[in-house]
């Protein structure tokens, strides 16, 4: 019942969310410089994987998986893209994840519950409370930065406690549906639900400073419906590189941008 709900919600608001990026023009007429993921390596990509969280930690890539019934916690071997475990998450829709320390934290939509895990093992050891709706998680290693969907980034403590509000924009206007998002080095990199363009956001300002044009991944994917949008970026610190994948996709990417 829940992912018909939101599949028909999201079918009412995919016309309005087009059209205000339409609105926002991302490409040559302003000051914020746009640029195009060059893609290292293609690999195999679950497709049957609703992708709502990515993260790469110690060799391995941790998958967050989405809908009610078949959400799932993974780990993914980077090179050939095979699942080697996977935690069941019966209960919830499973959303963004990430990881503080040696463990791993993922949000569910509108349960208002994120759960604990231990890492590598996955066992779910605990969790924490908020309000709202959960979408996308990152951290910056001190703290918790979580999208709900809106124009906003929530900066949350390591216990979840929310600490501060700090609102996205292009050009001054709201960046509306964030998603899933990943921290490095003082940027913000947030997947824009039915967008195939990254926002690359200073965490400092919220204001957006790059567009990554993602819709040659997008193409080369070959998705199938219209919920299979580019959604997954993770970045591995031993090449400098990112992992790029979508709901559903069949491949993973492995760019430089």
């Amino acid at each position: 019942m829940i992912s018909s709900i939101r599949h028909e919600m999201k079918s009412a608001r995919i016309a309005v969310v087009l059209l205000v990026f339409s609105l926002l023009s991302f490409g040559q007429d302003n000051a914020i410089p746009r640029s195009y993921p060059i893609i290292v390596r293609t690999f195999p990509h679950d497709p049957a994987a609703f992708t709502q969280g990515l993260l790469y930690y110690n060799g391995l890539l941790y998958e967050s998986t989405g809908l009610v019934g078949h959400s799932t916690l993974r780990g993914v071997d980077p090179a050939d893209g095979r699942v080697i475990k996977s935690v069941s998450v019966p209960d919830l829709f499973a959303e963004g994840l990430a990881r503080m320390g040696l463990t791993l934290v993922q949000l569910s939509w509108q349960e208002k519950t994120a759960l604990i895990y231990t890492l590598p093992e996955l066992k779910q050891t605990g969790f924490f409370t908020y309000s709202g709706e959960g979408w996308g998680l990152t951290s910056d290693s001190s703290s918790f930065i979580m999208s709900n969907g809106s124009d906003t980034l929530y900066q949350r403590s390591k216990q979840f406690v929310l600490q501060k509000k700090i609102p996205v924009t292009f050009n001054d206007k709201p960046v509306k549906n964030l998603n899933e998002l990943e921290y490095v080095n003082g940027t913000v990199y947030a997947n824009v639900w039915y967008n195939s363009a990254i926002m690359a956001i200073r965490y400092r300002t919220g204001k957006v400073q790059r567009v990554i044009d993602c819709s040659e991944l997008v193409s080369k994917a070959q998705t199938r419906g219209a919920d299979d949008v580019l959604n997954g970026i993770a970045y591995n610190p031993d090449k400098g590189t990112f992992f790029v994948t979508g709901k559903n996709w069949p491949v993973m990417f492995e760019v430089k941008w």
